[in-house]
């Protein structure tokens, strides 16, 4: 063959990944099958790249907007290499959306021709500047990077946006120190439900209790909740369109059951829902867009309400996120075995929950309690020392 292959192996898997560079874009391709089978397929998959790259030129004239679109409909559109289905990444979408939005906040980029890697690491010094501020950790910034470097990699292939070399900023990720668990108070908690909007009320409540994602809580539907006992499963969506109802996945398929109060289940009988447990003036449900600022929309008048009739009290700041990770904290005091609270959020390990979802204090106590429960049982040993000596 012409062209020499890059390839490597990968651990547990036959076969090798292959890798091509054309007109300044790189591809890459696992292929199966003994050594004369996989040449045999490179050369057709390169001959394939080639005949699409002479007819794909870089457009200047295309603008961050068209682009950061163009890329969230591939993602929504991208198909599952078994099955050949749609991949629902309702979160992932969600978060490349803020990914975009903060890097367009603080670049202010208006045609893709002009990106630089200097764009980016300037918007990486921004970004982890902002966390030095605010007293957070830089696991913000490393996903707002690694958003941003997957959408220019496939700008790259795709014509939208010049080559350019990525690897140094791939290479110095900002390095994660141990976030500040922000969990609400009781009187925070209390607040929120004495001044929240009804439909607010209830996404506190369920938010609380279900530790629902901002996500999950508005594709929320009415038909998930047994009303007698209060068990609703946090699980995907199937489309309906007489219903209204759209296609929608849990996010890495982490379905689950969640348990909700008497008091809860009669604030969501009380909203009177037809499908969708929230929804807007108009009756369609909430998007992430629309329900982050709904709740930003309610916080602002709780605080009104809060400065106008509680005496010297603070101000209340809190994302809606912030109740799941209150929910970890607030059941582990409760006396719940952290395993099974990580379990209950659907967490894949404990480490987790502990590094993101628990205040280090409860972390400190549940700890100290541990041990003096092992202290209990070593007692009888510590007893037969001394006997041991006289004899």
């Amino acid at each position: 063959m012409a062209d020499k292959i890059s390839s490597f192996k990968r651990p547990g898997r036959t076969g090798r990944r292959y890798r091509k560079q054309i007109n300044g874009r790189r591809y890459e391709i696992f292929l199966r099958g003994n050594k004369e089978q996989r040449e045999t397929q490179y050369k057709r998959w390169v001959e394939k790249l080639e005949r699409e790259n002479k007819s794909r030129k870089f457009d200047g004239s295309k603008t961050w907007e068209y682009f950061a679109s163009a890329f969230l409909k591939f993602m929504r559109s991208e198909k599952d290499f078994k099955t050949g289905r749609n991949i629902w990444r309702t979160r992932t979408i969600a978060e490349y959306q803020y990914a975009f939005d903060h890097f367009k906040d603080i670049i202010r980029p208006h045609y893709v021709q002009d990106l630089r890697p200097e764009d980016l690491a300037a918007f990486r010094r921004a970004r982890a500047q902002e966390a030095i501020e605010k007293g957070d950790d830089n696991y913000g910034v490393n996903k707002d990077m690694g958003c941003l470097l997957r959408a220019f990699d496939w700008g790259m292939s795709e014509g939208y946006i010049p080559f350019m070399d990525l690897t140094p900023l791939r290479n110095t990720p900002k390095r994660t120190s141990a976030p500040i668990v922000k969990v609400l108070s009781p009187w925070e908690l209390s607040m929120l439900l004495k001044y929240s909007s009804p439909a607010m009320r209830v996404a506190t409540r369920m938010g609380f209790e279900g530790n629902l994602r901002p996500e999950e809580m508005y594709n929320f539907l009415i038909s998930k909740i047994d009303m007698k006992t209060g068990i609703a499963w946090v699980s995907h969506n199937d489309e309906d369109k007489k219903a209204g109802i759209r296609a929608w996945t849990v996010k890495r398929d982490k379905e689950r059951p969640v348990f909700f109060t008497p008091q809860t289940i009669a604030d969501i009988l009380s909203l009177n829902p037809k499908t969708y447990i929230l929804t807007n003036s108009n009756g369609k449900p909430f998007d992430d867009s629309t329900f982050s600022k709904e709740w930003r929309s309610n916080l602002e008048k709780v605080n009104d309400e809060i400065l106008r009739h509680e005496k010297d009290a603070p101000k209340i700041l809190c994302t809606y996120k912030a109740l799941r990770k209150t929910h970890t904290t607030y059941m582990m005091r409760a006396g719940a075995k952290e395993k099974d609270v990580s379990l209950y959020v659907s967490h894949a390990d404990t480490k987790t929950t502990e590094r993101h979802y628990i205040d280090k204090e409860t972390l400190r106590k549940a700890e100290n309690q541990k041990r003096l429960a092992h202290l209990e049982a070593m007692k009888q040993f510590v007893l037969k020392l001394p006997e041991m000596i006289e004899k």
